[in-house]
Formats: structure tokens, sequence, C-alpha cells
């Protein structure tokens, strides 16, 4: 009895060592990547913004587990865009709006919507997640 205890601890033990985090993106049903999850890992979201119909690009990292928004570029200001100097620093690079923050969430809920064009970039691939679930659909993007 001794013997088997000591055998499930050890497999236990190796098991806790080597598990790797990931990343998961995608809905309840389809998962579209899971990728390790390193420790400032970049996450990038595009996606063209569904009123004043331009561009914007949030910048995103794994850390301690969670996603940190380090910053948001856009092209023209407007609803649900950010803006309040209180959260962070905002600048003008060109014809860009970049608000620099340190937004901490656990885990991201997103949505396909008509015409946004829904794009994620995670370990270097590109993920464009408007082509891959309709409209409407709520993708996921949490660690495990």
């Amino acid at each position: 009895m001794k013997k088997i205890f000591l055998a499930a601890l050890a497999v236990i033990l190796l098991f806790a060592s080597t598990h790797q985090p990931k990343i998961y993106v995608g809905n309840e049903n389809k998962a579209v990547a899971i990728v390790n999850a390193q420790e400032n890992l970049p996450l990038t979201i595009n996606f063209i913004h569904s009123v004043q119909k331009t561009p914007v690009i949030e910048e995103l990292t794994f850390k301690n587990g969670e996603f940190v928004l380090v910053r948001t570029k856009y092209k023209s200001q407007g609803v649900g865009l950010p803006f309040d100097a209180g959260d962070g620093t905002f600048h003008r690079d060109g014809e860009w709006f970049i608000f620099d923050m340190n937004r901490h969430f656990k885990d991201l809920e997103l949505r396909t919507g008509k015409g946004t064009k829904l794009t994620i970039i995670l370990d270097g691939k590109t993920y464009e997640l408007y082509k891959n679930f309709p409209l409407g659909t709520k993708i996921i993007v949490k660690s495990f």
C-alpha cells in the first residue's frame, strides 16, 4: 500500500511540476487556439469600431496568471474608447490616439460583430475570429 501511495504521489508531483498553463481562445464549443501561457506573452486584439468605423488595437500581456491591457490605439475618439487621463497616459502619434494603461483581467470576453473584423494575434499567429464564428458569438480568452 505504501508503494502505491508513493507512486501516486510521484505522478502527482511530476504532473504539477511539468504542467504548463495554457491560454484558450474560442467559444464554448470550438477552440481556435490553445497556446502555452508564458509570462509576458503578448496578445493583440484588432477590430473595427462599430460606431466610428475606424481601427482599434488593444495590446495586452499575460502576467501572473492574468491579462493586462497595457495600451489601446485608435484613430478616432468616441463612444466606448478610453480617454480619461486618470486611467493612464494619453498622447498622439501621427493619426493614432494612444492610451497607455494598466488594466487587469482574469479572462476576456469578446463578441464578433458585423463589420468589426475581430482578430487576435497570439504567440505570433493571427486568428481571424470573424471568419471562424457567426455574428454575435461570445469569444472567450482565458488561462487554465
